[in-house]
């Protein structure tokens, strides 16, 4: 069963309007993303050192990033998407543009440089009986990345069982 390594939830909230999330040695990364249209189900989308996020017609978002040992399990949030990405620092941040101006949020380090990683996000919006979705303008994403090597080797309790 796979564990988790590390994780960051971003204290600061996204304000207008998310992106998606980049490589931080990557400066032409924003720009593969900001033509990322989301249609119907698709509302994440990878490209050489990007993730291309819809967060739906919300003003802001909160993001967690986990790093794993191997695939997560699969979790009940409303939505989830998978895919791959070939990181070149191995460090990823968020960012938003509004009026012209970008902002990069916090850094999250998954220690390893010029990798393949994979990654499912999962996203949730926030709404409560009469405070919908439309009036909290507010959601969720949680990044969750493995490596597929790690993935494909043998768990610490299956190595323990081994016997030379």
């Amino acid at each position: 069963m796979a564990e988790i390594i590390k994780t960051l939830l971003d204290p600061r909230k996204i304000q207008r309007y998310l992106e998606g999330i980049v490589d931080v040695e990557d400066v032409d990364a924003k720009d593969r993303i900001s033509g990322f249209f989301a249609t119907g189900e698709i509302w994440a989308d990878s490209s050489l050192n990007a993730i291309a996020l819809d967060p739906t017609h919300c003003d802001h978002a909160l993001i967690k990033y986990e790093l794993w040992d191997g695939e997560p399990a699969a979790t009940d949030w409303d939505e989830s998407q998978s895919g791959s990405i070939h990181l070149t620092s191995g460090k990823v941040y968020a960012i938003s543009s509004w009026s012209g101006g970008v902002t990069y949020n916090e850094e999250f380090d998954l220690g390893r440089r010029d990798q393949e990683w994979r990654f499912r996000i999962h996203r949730k919006f926030l709404s409560d009986e009469d405070f919908t979705t439309d009036i909290i303008s507010l959601v969720l994403f949680k990044v969750q990345f493995w490596s597929p090597a790690e993935a494909s080797r043998p768990s610490r309790e299956e190595e323990s069982t081994h016997t030379p």
